[in-house]
């Protein structure tokens, strides 16, 4: 299986993912999107545990 990086403009993000997901793509996070949204929790200085990490990451996956 191949692996292809795509950016996808946010007004159309659903539809191509709808229809990558239609022919068996699989999509996953956008990490980048991801690691910008941890690092705007504003704690610079510290660095997270573990468990920070893993409810941080569910919370974007569920869309929060």
């Amino acid at each position: 299986m191949e692996r292809l990086t795509i950016q996808i403009p946010e007004k159309k993000s659903k539809l191509i993912k709808s229809l990558l997901k239609e022919l068996g793509a699989t999509i996953e996070p956008d990490i980048l999107k991801l690691t910008k949204e941890f690092d705007s929790r504003g704690k610079t200085d510290e660095i997270p545990t573990m468990d920070e990490i893993v409810a941080e990451i569910r919370a974007y996956r569920a869309g929060k």
